[in-house]
């Protein structure tokens, strides 16, 4: 189901007939409830990453993680629906509300989207964030319908095992795949138009043989008109004609646009500035010439520019001016890495100071295709520059793996502000600005080799990043083995404006080398922060002293620790443990993105009380604590234990593979796939105690195996080529996984009695992994990634707990077969084991 969500995919499954039960005639399971689900799913994930790219792109990048919880919401409202209303998604009713609720769910996605896109260009400008924020509710309605859907097939068939559930990873698993390589041939509006037609199509397979002609026509004319809509948008997207898009994004409207392409963690678009002055980040002299330059951005924000060049060098002078280019005053290097090469301007600056080979490695594939291909020309076919030689790749890796060794690695304000598929928090930026990925970037130098790394920085109110960065280079310069003492003789800051450049080394710089450069930096008018006979004040000498202990870092106003492959959040100097200074202080968007997260934490709990403690206190009322505590913990546990687990690996293992689109491609595929097959190891007839035992022992030695052998997998094959890093991945998620898809099929197996309350167990599986999805990412960036990960193994924990107090406080045995109130299936007749009627 959803990229995070998938952890409480509608799972559940329903008991045939129950030993001793009067034999009833019920529709079974068939081939085409397997398939409808395996398409439903996958088309529910698919669209909920579309979401997510289309709120990173129109609103920021923080409000695609608001994306995620919406998806959750709508999946448990759907699940609550099917729960409350017994009587109308009764067992014979199943096919003609799936195929209706399908039809529902295209229409209403498709819905959601345009209203979404149009809305900005239909209301008044002082309307549009209250109509922005309708039309973002608007989404809950397409995951409601898929909700409905999913329940109805888990919940209302005959109980035939995991069979069912293991349809929904599966197709989950092929919708996180499937849309990586959708978005490389078509838009993301054509894209919804296709999911929308194959979910209505999905409906119609259910209800073909029904006689319900109603919805068969319903579903038919949906699935159809769709389909041909997506045809034809799809065609005037890939000929380049007019059609529906993104026309008005982050307050502005999307004018002029010459290139565009959307992946799944990035929209790429370029547009004409014309002559004008040249672009600097931190130039300490305003240009007085001017330039033909291209703008190019990412999810309509982190923005660069293409500059035209035709072969002369001279009328790049003013690229000596910006402080990013620093280090190339500091001493000249021969040899240059350039990290993230956007629209080229590293290039052109290794070009002007005449570095003689120049590596450009770029991880985004559409701008790439935007330097080599598209604007090529435009920017001088930078990549054929005598010297110069780009890469698709991402740069820790790539270097990790490369022998070449460099005189200067440059990384310019490399950040994207666009959501990846493991949330809105987690930045494909995250992985250059850890102490460990320092460390790379050292091996990668030659003797006295550089590393610039430039990053923004206001004096009087932003001074964190800054911070941060010295405080990483002094951990990784110690892990190089330079004394404490000597820690100020290897560091260099430099300021313009609002950028700050700091430049290390792990040979330290000799006193006449200081004051050659320190002479050069001067005479450009760029002002000095730190050096060897520098201090700015008595956080950086702290730092560059060695003392800076846990009590000092506690004691700041700001979280400057040094961020590490286990806490990769370099962007959040902002503690989740201040709320008072986390919502003052929401002045930037990392800022915000915090009191995103706190805001979302507090919906969650709220939505929590509501799906699970009310209708839980009105089930106290008519059935024993002991017989309904149990179960309902158990899937509780379930929710918050699976997406822990999810949450902790993608942000760790996407760390490791370096490349944002493994999250998915990956990590989530992989534990979804083997999820399913997990799941499917469950059959349908009650278990013995002593199989229960064993799955349950099973899942906990490989999750505790998993956590203790990620992080030294990871350390030891970093410097691995792409494919024995993606192999060592499969490898430690796939055994956890198995085990966690075995589990809620399991858990139906042995609470099977209280048969009309699986929706609402959905449920609250459902809503918990919405709360645990925001707690978890909270919970990585205050206290690491590993400490999540053992939360959530601690949750699984908890579900063994569960299931040994239901078997001491339930009595097993052969059940006697009555009518379920509400389902025609059998239920117990005992006191201690008879399920309550549906909530009020």
């Amino acid at each position: 189901m959803g990229c995070q969500e998938v952890s409480f995919s509608v799972r559940g499954a329903r008991q045939d007939l129950i030993e001793g039960s009067p034999l009833q005639t019920f529709p079974g399971i068939s081939s085409r409830h397997y398939f409808a689900i395996f398409i439903l799913a996958s088309a529910t994930l698919s669209y909920q990453i579309l979401v997510t790219r289309f709120f990173s792109v129109m609103l920021y990048y923080h409000f695609a993680f608001a994306a995620i919880s919406l998806a959750m919401l709508g999946l448990t409202r759907g699940a609550m629906e099917v729960y409350n209303k017994p009587a109308r998604y009764a067992l014979e009713r199943v096919g003609v509300e799936f195929a209706r609720h399908a039809s529902w769910f295209a229409i209403t996605s498709v819905g959601a989207m345009i209203a979404f896109l149009c809305v900005p260009l239909v209301i008044p400008g002082g309307y549009v964030p209250a109509a922005l924020a309708v039309a973002t509710f608007a989404f809950v309605m397409p995951f409601t319908e898929s909700g409905v859907c999913i329940t109805l097939l888990l919940t209302r068939l005959p109980y035939g095992g995991g069979w069912l559930y293991a349809a929904d990873l599966s197709g989950a698993a092929l919708g996180c795949l499937g849309v990586i390589f959708v978005l490389l041939i078509v838009d993301p509006v054509s894209a919804t138009l296709w999911i929308g037609a194959f979910a209505a199509g999905a409906g119609w397979i259910v209800v073909r043989d029904s006689g319900d002609i109603r919805s068969l026509r319903l579903s038919g004319a949906v699935a159809l008109t769709l389909a041909a809509a997506a045809t034809v948008h799809t065609g005037l997207a890939v000929s380049g004609k007019d059609h529906l898009g993104v026309f008005w994004a982050k307050g502005s409207q999307q004018m002029g646009t010459l290139f565009e392409r959307w992946n799944t963690y990035s929209r790429v678009r370029v547009t004409a500035l014309g002559e004008s002055t040249p672009f600097g980040w931190g130039l300490a002299h305003t240009p007085e010439t001017k330039i033909d330059q291209y703008h190019l951005d990412i999810d309509a924000d982190a923005a660069t520019v293409i500059t035209r060049h035709a072969g002369d060098l001279g009328k790049l002078s003013y690229l000596k001016d910006d402080v990013v280019n620093a280090a190339y005053l500091v001493q000249s290097p021969d040899d240059v890495a350039v990290v993230g090469v956007g629209g080229g301007r590293d290039i052109l600056s290794g070009l002007f100071f005449g570095a003689k080979h120049i590596r450009g490695i770029e991880i985004n594939p559409a701008i790439f295709e935007v330097l080599t291909d598209k604007f090529a020309d435009f920017s001088g076919h930078l990549d054929r520059q005598p010297g110069v030689s780009l890469v698709n790749a991402e740069a820790r890796s790539y270097i990790n793996h490369s022998p070449d060794r460099y005189d200067l690695v440059q990384i310019s304000l490399i950040d994207t502000w666009a959501a990846t598929a493991a949330g809105g928090l987690t930045l494909t930026e995250n992985r250059l600005y850890t102490v460990e990925a320092w460390a790379d970037f050292y091996r990668a130098l030659k003797p006295g080799g550089l590393l610039s790394v430039s990053r923004w920085y206001e004096p009087d109110h932003h001074r964190g990043e800054f911070y941060r960065l010295v405080a990483i280079a002094a951990s990784a310069l110690q892990r190089q083995g330079v004394p404490a003492a000597a820690l100020a003789n290897h560091v260099i800051a430099l300021n313009v404006d609002n950028i700050v450049t700091v430049i290390t080394r792990p040979d330290a710089f000799t006193k006449a080398q200081w004051q050659a450069a320190r002479t050069r930096l001067l005479a450009q008018d760029f002002k000095i922060l730190l050096g060897p006979d520098v201090n700015f004040d008595t956080i950086t000498s702290t730092l560059l002293s060695g003392k800076a202990d846990a009590a000092f870092f506690a004691s700041l106003p700001e979280n400057i620790i040094p961020s590490t492959d286990d806490n990769p959040f370099f962007f959040y100097t902002t503690s989740f443990g201040n709320l008072a200074d986390v919502l003052s202080s929401a002045r930037t968007n990392n800022s915000a993105a915090i009191s995103m997260t706190l805001l979302l934490l507090l919906v969650a709990l709220c939505a929590c009380g509501y799906y699970i403690a009310i209708p839980f206190v009105r089930l106290a009322k008519r059935m024993p604590l002991s017989t309904l505590t149990p179960p309902v913990a158990y899937f509780c546990a379930i929710g918050m234990g699976f997406m822990l687990i999810e949450i902790s690996q993608m942000q760790r293992l996407m760390v490791f593979l370096g490349h944002p689109v493994y999250g998915l491609g990956v990590v989530l595929f992989t534990i979804l796939l083997f999820s399913g097959i997990g799941s499917a190891t469950v059959g349908a007839h009650a278990l013995r105690s002593s199989a229960v035992v064993t799955r349950v022992v099973a899942l906990v030695t490989t999750l505790v195996l998993a956590g203790l052998l990620t992080p030294l997998f990871t350390t030891w094959a970093r410097s691995e080529a792409t494919d024995m890093r993606i192999l060592l991945s499969v490898v430690l998620l796939a055994p956890p996984a198995f085990c966690m898809g075995m589990m809620f099929p399991l858990g139906l197996s042995i609470w099977r009695r209280h048969a009309e309350l699986l929706p609402f167990f959905w449920s609250a599986n459902g809503i918990t992994s919405m709360f645990a999805s925001v707690l978890g990412m909270a919970l990585s960036i205050e206290f690491g990634i590993a400490m999540t990960y053992a939360l959530g193994t601690c949750f699984y924990v908890a579900c063994a707990f569960m299931i040994a107090r239901s078997s001491r406080s339930e009595p097993h045995g052969r059940v006697r077969g009555e009518a379920a109130q509400g389902t025609g299936i059998g239920a117990p007749a005992s006191a201690s084991a008879t399920a309550a009627s549906p909530a009020d």
